[in-house]
This record gives structure tokens, C-alpha cells and sequence, in this order.
């Protein structure tokens, strides 16, 4: 198989006499398909409500939605910068969180589980749009543009059938998506929408310097500049590994066009990449409320454990001397991604680099996989060894998309899934007597609906965007459970605590005897007070 100059490569047999406008279709039909696979758990989790509760309207990853949530409820109330709505300290507004907060000035308005849903379904299609747009550059053939095609959407690992830490000598070791989800494409589309945004802005990049490779087009040319840009404001760290990526191949591969396309996209983050320099030396404690990496595990877990398959055909392919020409960009993505996640000093601030690494692993197993099957004579052999290597690769593929059925089946996370209709509904009535300002106390767990749903700042949270999320964790239950008058009040002033919210009777008992507290509103066994000067 010539892959040194893809497109122009014909293999006899493997373009279909179909019409293009029913391949089309029939494409359409299966993103569809694959994006609407992710809403049948929330119905089914909508279905199964306990008694007393309310469903979220989230399944996967539900804490983080409300996060979600809570940032559009602020950017329809007119906020451009974050303020981290988990955290009661005075920190500066910083430009992050755009994608949310800017398009809130429009949207915010419908914010709630319809918004999110309506856009994580756009970029999960947008996602298996962009790769198979990336696929379509690098492979001719229809057959082998449909096996990448499986490799890259349905591709990973085998650590869900192993232990969480597999012993190789001295060394421990765990594959990635054990730990930290979105390693493939099947994960991220049930995912913050956000997520599937930046890795089709990231597949699109890469593909517009692939078409820059060919021709001069000022359309592609502006697209794709445009699609770093997007990116870096999702994920600066990404934004820079398509460029390091894109610059490298085109200055391997002599493509002049291509390489200034990196060039001005690089030239395109130094902005905002200063900015952030800045606001890291000047106001730390506004960038603490963001977890930069992720545990990722280590380089073994990661390119073995994570990507079996795929790792043993890139080996045959290499061994072949399959994996050359264009592919040098999918094989630099790979280097890439592995030197940001785990090169020390850097891998604590890049390491978010492994989302959606099954592109551009499938990408380079495409033609290892070509490879192993040409060199099977029989036809029936040929077809069985197809179907057992792309049913085994897309094992973590499909766990990804059936894990969310057994959540809602099984109320796997009940505290995040649901909310009691209590404290629901005093949120709703508090929302239009706060601002961003006030700060309501409540117990970690409750705290992740306060911001989304009143749109005050919680003293507690979510653990990500919470500084020293432990201690105030510790500290807030202390104040319902442990803590005089005098030291609740010494508390709530030196933390500047507007409001208190109870959703424990025993809490609500023990508060309403504080002269300091008074009951506002009481919802069942639940009940708000507020602070007293």
C-alpha cells in the first residue's frame, strides 16, 4: 500500500457504485444514530426519580454539568470573566470558561439540562464529522476510510478488564481511561459539550493543514486558523500540540503552505498564552480554582494498557514500513501527547493532552491493520481476523457508550443524578432575592446545586473549583454539627456567609436556636436562613 501520497492512491474494488448522495445519507444516518445513543439513560434515569427527589437531568459526569450550568446562569446575568462560583474568596475575573460564559449573553437564558444536551449532541456530530473529514485526507480507499473510521471512534484499551494497578516488576502501572475518562471518541460524546468541541476543532486544524498541502485556499486557510483559536480557548495545551504537530509534519514533509498555517498559528496563542503567564504571576490564586491535570497514569498504561490493539498494529506497520508519508502527522500527535502527559515539569499543566487519543492512534493502526490482513490468503480468514481485530479495539468504545444505560439503571450516583425536592425547590425561591455575590453555606454535596440553580456563589462545592475543597468541606459540616454560636458566627462573618442552607432536619434543629441565623423560607425538612449583622 503506497500511503507516501494517500490521495492518490486507487485500490480496485473499494469505491462503491452507490450513488454519493445515498453514501451521504447513509452517513448522516449513522452519526445520528451514535449521537442519539446517548439519550435513552437520561430518560431512563428520569423515569426511575426516587421518592422526595428531582432528576438533575444528568447522567454522566452530572457534577460537572451543574459547574456548567452555573456558568451560563452568570454570563446571562452579564458576566464576561470567571469568577469560580465554588469559592467565597474576592478573586479577580479572568478570561476563562468563554465557551460558556459568552455565548451565555444569547443563549442564557435556556439554561438547563435542554441546553446542555441540545449542545453536546451539536459537537459530539461535529466530532465524527471532523475525524472522518481527517480520515477522508489521509486514506483513498472507502473500506480502509471505515476501518480508521472504527479504530478512531470506537478504539481503546483493555483496562476494564484488568486490576486498577497491574504490577510489572517494581513498577505500577494503570491504564489512563481508568482514571481519567475521554481517551475515546464513544466517551466524549456523552460528555460536557465542550469536550467533543475541542477535539472536532482540533481534528479540523489538523485536516485544514493537511488540505493546505495541496492547494492555496484562503477559505481552509481562515477555518483553520480559526478552529486554533476556538481551541485554545477550551484548551490552550491542545491548541499548542496541534501546532507543534502540524509544524513538524509539514516541515518533514516540505509542505511550504502548511507551514506557515502552523506558523500563524502559533503566532495566534502567544496572546493569550502571555495572558495567562501573567495572570499566573501576578493573581496565582485565580487560576486555583481549575485542576489542570488529570491522572493519567504512566507511559506503559498509556500506549499499552489503553491502546492495545492499536499499539500492536502501528508496531506491524511500522515493521512493514506501512507508517510514513502524511501519517507522520497522526504520528507525531501520538509523540506528542505522550511527551506533554508525562515529561517532567510540564505534564502537570499539559496533561489533559490524551483526549480523544484513539484518532490519532487509529489513524496510524489503519494501515498495520491493512498489513495483517493482506497477509492472510483465504478470503473467509481475511473477514474473521477483520471482525475479531475491530471488535476487540472497540471494547472500551462500547463499555463507554453502555456504561451510562447501567448508571441511570442502577442510580450509580444518586447524590449527583438527583436532588431532593426540598432543597430544589428553596433554591428556586431564593434565586431572585441573591446575586453573584452572596455566598450561601451548605454541605459539600449541596453545594454543587447552589450556584446553578440560585445563581449565589457556594462557600463548598464542586472539588475542582473549590480552593482547599477538603478543609471547607470539613469546615462546613463542623458549622451544622460541632460548632458553638459564638464560633458560627466568628465563621460566617470572616467568610462573608450571607445565607445558611439546611437540608438535614437535625441541622435545621440545631441552627434555628442561633440567634444569629433566621429562618427565611422552610421547604419540608429543609430550610434557609439567613445571616444576621
Amino acid at each position: 500500500m503506497a500511503l507516501a501520497r494517500p490521495r492518490r492512491y486507487e485500490e480496485p474494488g473499494n469505491e462503491s457504485p452507490r450513488p454519493r448522495r445515498l453514501r451521504v445519507t447513509r452517513s448522516v444516518v449513522f452519526l445520528a444514530a451514535l449521537c442519539l445513543m446517548t439519550m435513552p439513560p437520561i430518560l431512563l434515569a428520569g423515569i426511575r426519580t426516587p421518592a422526595g427527589s428531582v432528576f438533575t437531568g444528568y447522567v454522566v459526569i452530572a457534577r460537572d454539568a451543574e459547574v456548567y450550568q452555573a456558568l451560563w446562569r452568570a454570563g446571562w446575568q452579564g458576566a464576561w470573566l470567571f469568577h469560580s462560583p465554588y469559592s467565597s474568596e474576592s478573586l479577580p475575573g479572568i478570561v476563562l470558561y468563554p465557551w460558556y460564559l459568552w455565548p451565555a449573553h444569547l443563549v442564557g437564558w435556556a439554561t438547563g439540562p435542554w441546553l446542555y444536551h441540545l449542545g453536546r449532541l451539536a459537537a459530539g456530530a461535529a466530532l465524527l464529522s471532523s475525524v472522518w473529514l481527517l480520515i477522508a485526507e489521509l486514506f483513498r480507499p472507502r473500506l480502509v476510510r471505515r476501518w480508521a473510521f472504527a479504530l478512531c471512534i470506537l478504539g481503546g484499551g483493555i483496562g476494564a478488564l484488568l486490576p486498577h494497578d497491574i504490577h510489572l516488576g517494581p513498577f505500577v502501572s494503570h491504564a489512563t481511561e481508568m482514571t481519567s475518562p475521554g481517551s475515546s471518541v464513544a466517551d466524549l460524546v456523552g460528555m460536557a459539550p465542550h469536550l467533543p468541541w475541542a477535539m472536532a476543532l482540533m481534528c479540523w486544524a489538523m485536516t485544514a493543514g493537511l488540505r493546505l498541502r495541496h492547494r492555496d485556499s484562503a477559505s481552509v486557510l481562515i477555518s483553520g486558523l480559526g478552529a486554533i483559536l476556538g481551541l485554545q480557548l477550551i484548551y490552550p495545551q491542545l491548541a499548542l500540540l496541534a501546532v507543534a504537530c502540524l509544524f513538524g509534519w509539514s516541515l518533514a514533509r516540505r509542505h511550504r503552505r502548511a507551514i506557515w498555517f502552523a506558523v500563524a498559528g502559533a503566532a495566534l496563542q502567544l496572546p493569550y498564552l502571555g495572558y495567562l503567564l501573567w495572570i499566573w504571576a501576578t493573581a496565582p490564586d485565580a487560576l486555583r480554582v481549575i485542576r489542570p491535570a488529570l491522572d493519567v497514569g504512566d507511559p506503559f498504561g498509556f500506549l499499552v494498557l489503553s491502546h492495545l490493539v492499536a499499539t500492536v498494529l502501528i508496531v506491524i506497520a511500522i515493521w512493514r514500513r506501512r507508517l510514513r508519508g502524511d501519517l507522520l502527522l497522526p504520528a507525531l500527535w501520538i509523540a506528542g501527547m505522550t511527551v506533554f502527559m508525562f515529561a517532567p515539569g510540564i505534564s502537570g499543566i499539559l496533561g489533559r493532552s490524551f483526549m480523544a487519543s484513539s484518532v490519532p492512534f487509529g489513524l496510524c493502526a489503519a494501515p498495520g491493520l491493512l498489513t495483517m490482513l493482506r497477509g492472510v490468503r483465504s478470503v473467509a480468514w481475511r473477514r474473521r481476523l477483520l471482525v475479531s481485530t475491530v471488535a476487540v479495539s472497540s471494547f472500551y468504545g462500547i463499555l463507554s457508550l453502555t456504561q451510562p444505560y447501567w448508571i441511570a439503571a442502577f442510580r450509580l450516583d444518586p447524590r449527583a443524578e438527583y436532588e431532593s425536592r426540598a432543597e430544589a425547590a428553596l433554591l428556586a425561591r431564593l434565586a431572585p432575592q441573591v446575586t453573584a455575590q452572596d455566598v450561601v453555606l451548605t454541605t459539600y454535596l449541596d453545594g454543587i446545586f447552589v450556584p446553578a440553580q440560585s445563581g449565589a456563589r457556594a462557600f463548598t462545592g464542586h472539588p475542582e473549583m473549590t480552593i482547599d475543597a477538603g478543609r471547607k468541606a470539613d469546615q462546613a459540616l463542623a458549622f451544622f454539627t460541632r460548632w458553638s454560636t459564638a464560633e458560627r458566627a466568628a465563621f460566617a462573618q470572616a467568610n462573608h456567609i450571607d445565607y445558611v442552607l439546611a437540608t438535614d432536619p437535625g441541622f435545621v434543629q440545631r441552627l434555628r436556636d442561633d440567634p444569629r441565623l433566621r429562618i427565611v423560607d422552610r421547604e419540608g425538612d429543609a430550610a434557609v436562613f439567613q445571616v444576621q449583622p
